[in-house]
Order: structure tokens, then sequence, then C-alpha cells
């Protein structure tokens, strides 16, 4: 990012972790916590004198100023000429007077989702007519559903408990036609969620579905099975969903940022509205600490400057969250979105090209799954890749046996990604052992460790902590976007594939396609249909 920054990844390189982390000191200096939530960065290359010089381009780079913007609710998504005001779902950060004029009816939605949900979450439709209800299909795509799927897995209802969810994303139709045969329609709802209502794998969906209930049902009920979360009520309305049954979405709540709105119905079913309010306390909790804490103790402040360090001083091209908790084994797809999807932008705010690196690649696996897949490359790969681990102190089982390993496991990666193994340890290591040949296979063994992680550790995976860490990701996301001058909240990168893929069905047909390198492709595809 800049020479005064570079010079102390210089200097630094020559100190190596294990050194800086044997410093008694060096974990209260370089973790701060929130509630039940800790953020641990003590395993980030930096020393105090490297975290100054950060902390003080918060001040030299706007950070400050494009937070309060953005809270205050300015057209902060500059392309769509529109605010980015998700956090009003989830408290009173925003204050009255600079409020969007359709914020009473999006909060006003989120109540009448969470009346529905108390009644669907007893297994059963509310109404004159009461029915029972076991199972329901979310139809969504990206933001859509992603997040709504990560809060249900990681804390709605188990096994064998109604109302099940069933997820219903991509165009693929497999998924569809084994699920359905597999569902009754008497007791089965849908949940379509498209902000526009015109979104083409979510449709499709749901038209079958609609035809679905209908072989079974008459008009009546089916009406009364399908709802939809939208910012288009007329088109949700013409599709056979009664107007009651549909919630408002409004367009300054991004599709990645929607797992807070009536988008979560499914979700909220599943956990129970107390659970879901919850999980909007917690991230309301991380939004006042985002705008009140001191740079210094500032948790998404500190994870967005480190985040700039890994991608722009150290030239890190990917970042990797692995969650030691099987309940979050979706969040780094969530994530994914939420960090790709906004920052990877190769403009400005005004749109000048870029002079530095902005979305690393994402990606993860859950914990400990990842370390007999990935692992082998982070640590003597040739590329080095920042890391999160995510832990639960406390599990919702009574096995401590397989939890004490679990987290000695995460504990252990993050401590051999930092302090490694030198060549004098590794080679008295392999003769302690009695390996022959020692000194030839030592440069395969060897660890060189300085390999950066943080460790973000949960008290319990409660929906007050669940939501201040998702919360702190996507304000992580948004410091780097202020660092970096883009607009973390438009997508248009989207688009052009979604645009084309008409006229390539049309090819499909057998139809003149005037796309170059297709001819070929198409030909033998359609050949072997």
């Amino acid at each position: 990012m800049d020479k005064v920054l570079q010079k102390y990844n210089n200097d630094l390189k020559a100190r190596p972790m294990a050194e800086m982390l044997s410093d008694p000191g060096r974990f209260d200096s370089f973790s701060c916590r929130l509630g039940g939530l800790l953020m641990d960065y003590s395993r980030v290359h930096i020393d105090e004198a490297a975290k100054t010089a950060l902390l003080e381009r918060v001040h030299t780079r706007g950070v400050l100023k494009a937070r309060d913007r953005l809270f205050a609710g300015d057209a902060v998504n500059l392309t769509e000429k529109r605010p980015a005001l998700h956090m009003l779902l989830r408290g009173n950060c925003v204050e009255q007077a600079q409020r969007p004029k359709d914020a009473e009816r999006a909060l006003q939605s989120v109540k009448d989702m969470l009346d529905v949900a108390g009644a669907l979450h007893e297994g059963r439709l509310s109404g004159e007519r009461p029915a029972a209800v076991t199972d329901i299909i979310h139809i969504g795509i990206g933001g859509s559903l992603l997040g709504t799927q990560l809060i249900h897995e990681a804390l709605g209802s188990r096994a064998g408990s109604v109302p099940r969810l069933h997820f219903l994303g991509s165009v693929d139709a497999h998924a569809r036609e084994a699920l359905l045969p597999s569902l009754d329609p008497r007791t089965t709802i849908m949940v379509a969620a498209s902000k526009s209502f015109t979104t083409g794998d979510t449709l499709l969906h749901a038209r079958h579905v609609r035809d679905w209930l209908a072989q079974s049902l008459d008009d009546a009920e089916v009406a009364r099975r399908l709802f939809a979360v939208t910012g288009a009520d007329q088109k949700a309305v013409a599709f056979g969903i009664p107007a009651e049954n549909v919630f408002y979405l409004p367009d300054w709540v991004g599709g990645r940022y929607s797992l807070w709105s009536a988008v979560s119905l499914s979700a909220a079913a599943s956990m129970g509205p107390k659970a879901f309010k919850g999980l909007l306390a917690g991230a309301a909790d991380m939004d006042r600490h985002f705008l009140e804490a001191e740079p210094a103790d500032n948790m998404p402040i500190l994870m967005g400057l480190i985040g700039v360090w890994h991608r722009n001083v150290c030239g890190f091209g990917s970042w990797a969250v692995f969650p030691y908790d099987s309940r979050l084994r979706l969040l780094h797809s969530h994530l994914q979105q939420v960090i790709m999807e906004s920052n990877g932008k190769a403009v400005t705010t005004d749109g000048s090209p870029c002079d530095h690196a902005t979305s690393p690649v994402v990606f993860g696996e859950s914990g400990t799954e990842a370390q007999h897949s990935v692992f082998q490359a982070l640590h003597q790969g040739t590329d080095v890749v920042p890391v999160n681990f995510v832990g639960v102190i406390r599990p919702s089982h009574g096995d401590t046996e397989a939890h004490s390993e679990l987290l000695a496991n995460m504990l252990a990666q993050a401590t051999a990604l930092a302090c490694g193994r030198s060549s004098s340890e590794t080679l008295e290591q392999m003769k302690s052992d009695g390996v022959s040949g020692a000194e030839d296979l030592l440069p395969h063994r060897v660890f060189h460790g300085n390999r950066p992680s943080e460790v973000l550790m949960l008290d319990e995976l409660t929906p007050e902590n669940l939501g201040r860490l998702l919360a702190l990701y996507e304000h992580k996301v948004f410091v780097e976007s202020a660092l970096w001058d883009i607009n973390a909240f438009d997508q248009w990168g989207v688009e052009l594939g979604k645009q084309l893929a008409p006229e390539v069905q049309s090819g499909l047909a057998g139809e003149a396609v005037d796309l170059p390198g297709l001819s070929g492709l198409l030909g033998y595809i359609r050949a072997r249909s």
C-alpha cells in the first residue's frame, strides 16, 4: 500500500513469528473481545510499530468518515445511488431522521415475518384454518439463500424436529427432482426469496414447486402455502402468492446482507423467533462497537487493516476460513460472497483503475476435514495464505473428549503455521524417531512457519455470538473497501454472464449464435443431447 508499511514488512521478515509469540504480553496486546466473541490476532506477523502505522491509515484514508457516511444513510452505493442500511434491520444505529422513507415498512416486514415464523416453528400455519407444516422449501440463490442456510444450520432445529428445511438454489433440477417425491404437499410450504422477483433460477424452481402443490391441493390451499420475500410485491402476487404472504425487501439491503431481513423466514421458523431476535441483537452489538470503539480496540477496523496488510503489503492473494464446529460448515460459502462480491472490484469510486490489489480469493472448509485436504499447501506450499480459525469453547453436546481434541487440533494448526519447525528441530526429531536417511529427507520435512492466522473464539454458538461474528465480517469488508476506495455494495460483475445465457440457450436449441468460440462446443453438446 505504501513504502512505510512495506519497510515494516521487510524488517519483520527477519523476526520469526515464534520469537514474537514468546513475549508473554503479546496475547493481551494483540487481542480484543466483545461479549462472547474473542479476536486473537497475535499470530499476524506485525509488531507494535507496524500496528501503529496501520492504525494511522484509518485516519489518512478516511475510514472513520466512510463509516459515519454508511451509518448516516448516505448513498455509499454510488453506482446504484442508494444507501446500504442492512444494519437498520438489527438495531437503532441509524437515526430516525436519516432513515429511508420505506424504513418503517421494512422493519414492519421483519416483525410480520417473525409472527409467521412463530407459528411455523410450532409446525403449523396460522389463520382461521390452522394446518400442519412439516417441511419448508426455501428457494433463492446467492444472498437469498447462503446466509439463511448458514444460520439455519448453526442455530436451527436438530434432526427429527419440525419444520424441516430444504434449500433449492442452483437452477440444476437434480436436487428438486429428488426432493419433491419425499415430501407431502399437504404439510409443505414454499418460500421464494428474490428482490426483483425476476431471478431465473428462483422462479424456475418456484413454478415447479407451485405446480407440484397444485397436483394435490385446491387453488386456495396452494395459495396459503406460498410465501415470498421481495421488493417487487406485485410480481409475487401475479405469480399467485397472496399479498399477505409477501414480505418486503427494500433495495437498500443488498442480497449478501439480507439474512437479517425477512429473507430468513425459513431459518427463523427453524430456530424460533426468540433466537432470531438474539441474532439481530448480537449483530447490533457489533454495529455499536464498530461505531463507538477506538480504532486500536475496534474489531472490524483491526480485521480490515490486517486484511489490507496481507493483501497489499505482504502480497498474499488468497484468504481462508476454517470453522472448527460442524454447525458452521457453511461459513466459508457465505463469506465467499460477502467478501468477493463486495470487494472484487478493479476501479475506485471515481471510476479510475485501482493501482492496488483488492479482494483475495476466499476458500475454506470445516476442521478437521480441512487438515486432510488443503493444509498441506498451507504449511509447505509456495503461497502463503492468511487463515481465520473459528472455534467454540463450549459445545452443545456432552462429549468433552471429542471437543477437547477438536480445539486442540485447531490451536495446534495455528501454532504450526506460525512457528513451523526448523531444520535442526526436524533433524533431531527424525533421528529420535529412528528415521533412516534423515539428512536426505530433511528438505521434505521442514516447516518454515511465519504463516499468519487469526483465531476467533465464541464462548458458545449462541444467536447473539453468531450475530456478532457475521456482522464483524461484514464491517471488516467495509473497512477494506474504504482503505481501497472502492464500492463494496454493487456487483455488476455478476451480470454479463447472465445476459449472455439466453443467447447461449438459443444456441443449445439449434439457433445461430453470434458468440465467439462456442459453435464447436454447442454442436458437440447438441449432437449428444
